[in-house]
């Protein structure tokens, strides 16, 4: 969410000025300018659940004087502190997903978030599927838009082609490629299970809290994959123009979209993805960008890649129809753009 509020500021300076309220992770309250935007870090007491308690960040809402307050959720601090500070300008909520597992705090919290929610004079889901299946977003479907989410797709387009070729001499040729935090609603041990009966090498890259878990299964297993950990903007670039299919195995809605998805697309990568009734399936067009399985089924997810491994037309076909698409509708330029004419049509 931080990674996609930066992108928009930066590409909607451009047309209006814009300014930025955030929490510091720290007791003090700081004003700075970063690359030219505003940024005003409101101090914080500590964190409950991940939000930041921060009782001056109503006050420091209150203060705005925006024609367009625009506010990301799920986002407990902001949303109570729009609620108790009431700002002037028009309310424009960034919907990026629904709270999955802090279901005893949703009890509380669900209630003052439908309060905020229906406040708002529009509401910016990323993908139908997700406003069609989230049980939020279906009380206050008359108030979204949907508008989806964007990649830099000049970043993703080349790559070092010495490289590539690197890669694929130490993985082999093809491999298949996963590349994202290493968190519980990836579904990682299901592409762990699957990588038995995958016709090719398997790559998962990055880090996180399940990364070492992965492993040791991977071990018991006695599966050999590859753990190159966090990887550069560049290696990244590398790794997914050099894989033959990218997989993305997540198990929960948490997971509600997939930027990862459109990167490897970017790249000219098929996808193979799971059917979680979330913007992943919008992400991923099954049959056309790729194939999408059941979540938790190993042996679907092996049997979809092999599918792709076996048929190197149907791969090329599906990477150019994905590159093509993401390059159209996909690019962050283009999103900050739709969203950009939103905000002007509500102050119309």
């Amino acid at each position: 969410m931080e990674g996609y509020i930066a992108q928009m500021c930066r590409l909607q300076r451009q047309w209006a000025e814009v300014e930025a309220l955030t929490c510091s992770r720290s007791w003090r309250t700081r004003v700075m300018d970063r690359n030219g935007i505003r940024v005003t870090e409101v101090g914080e007491w500590g964190r409950f659940q991940g939000a930041p308690a921060s009782p001056l960040f109503p006050f420091y809402m209150r203060r705005l004087k925006a024609d367009v307050v625009v506010v990301h959720v799920p986002n407990p601090t902001a949303e109570i502190g729009w609620l108790a500070g009431k700002p002037s300008g028009r309310l424009v909520v960034r919907y990026h997903s629904d709270v999955v597992r802090q279901a005893a705090a949703m009890r509380i919290y669900g209630r003052l978030q439908m309060k905020f929610l229906r406040q708002a004079d529009i509401i910016l889901p990323t993908s139908e599927q997700y406003v069609q299946t989230s049980p939020v977003l279906r009380q206050v479907a008359n108030r979204c838009r949907v508008v989806p989410l964007g990649i830099p797709v000049k970043d993703f387009v080349h790559a070092d082609e010495a490289r590539v070729k690197a890669l694929r001499e130490r993985y082999g040729d093809p491999f298949v490629l996963f590349c994202g935090r290493h968190r519980y609603y990836k579904g990682l041990e299901y592409m762990v299970r699957a990588a038995a009966h995958i016709h090719a090498p398997v790559v998962l890259a990055g880090d996180g809290p399940e990364r070492s878990s992965n492993q040791r299964l991977a071990k018991e297993m006695g599966v050999d994959i590859a753990f190159p950990g966090e990887l550069s903007q560049e290696e990244l670039v590398a790794h997914m123009h050099a894989c033959a299919v990218f997989m993305y195995p997540s198990v929960a809605r948490s997971e509600a979209f997939g930027l990862a998805i459109l990167e490897a697309q970017a790249c000219g990568r098929p996808v193979v993805a799971t059917k979680l009734g979330t913007g992943v399936e919008f992400a991923n067009l099954d049959g056309q960008t790729g194939l999408n399985v059941p979540p938790r089924d190993a042996e679907a997810l092996a049997e979809a890649v092999n599918c792709l491994l076996s048929d190197r037309e149907s791969r090329e076909r599906m990477g150019a129809f994905a590159r093509e698409r993401v390059r159209r509708d996909f690019d962050v330029a283009t999103v900050a753009r739709r969203e950009f004419d939103i905000y002007q049509e509500l102050l119309a």
